[in-house]
């Protein structure tokens, strides 16, 4: 059985804002229960490569999590070798709405993202109008 479109996309969070040519980069912390909007900013597409926008995101995480140096440090590790060991982000992707991209990563209580629109003609179509009949008598 085919999954209908509509479930193939979260509806998660979604930017108002964002358009074509833009990626939207978004922080949010956990603060007593609830998460708190950090950081939202869109750039030009052509102004930050998808790694240097991963590296951002990352950076936010440390940064807002509160890491320490060590920790840091391990973060940006190769695999070769085991002392000391490295930690890794995983970088998640998800389908947010039709014609965008989400990459995200995070920790235990911050989470960054960043959205990017990849098929313009999906994106945010509006349905097509329908004309009104007349009956004629």
């Amino acid at each position: 059985m085919k999954p209908k479109e509509d479930q193939m996309y979260s509806h998660f969070l979604l930017c108002k804002d964002i358009e074509p040519k833009q990626k939207c980069f978004r922080l949010r912390r956990y603060n007593q229960g609830v998460f708190d909007d950090v950081f939202h900013e869109h750039v030009p597409e052509h102004r930050i490569s998808l790694d240097r926008g991963i590296e951002m995101m990352k950076a936010l995480v440390l940064r807002h999590g509160e890491f320490a140096a060590p920790y840091i440090l391990r973060c940006y590790l190769n695999s070769r070798g085991r002392d000391p060991e490295a930690y890794h982000f995983q970088i998640n992707i998800d389908y947010p709405e039709p014609g965008v991209i989400r990459r995200y990563c995070g920790s235990y209580n911050v989470q960054a993202w960043m959205d990017e629109v990849i098929v313009p003609g999906k994106f945010r179509q509006k349905p097509p109008r329908q004309e009104k009949k007349v009956l004629k008598i």
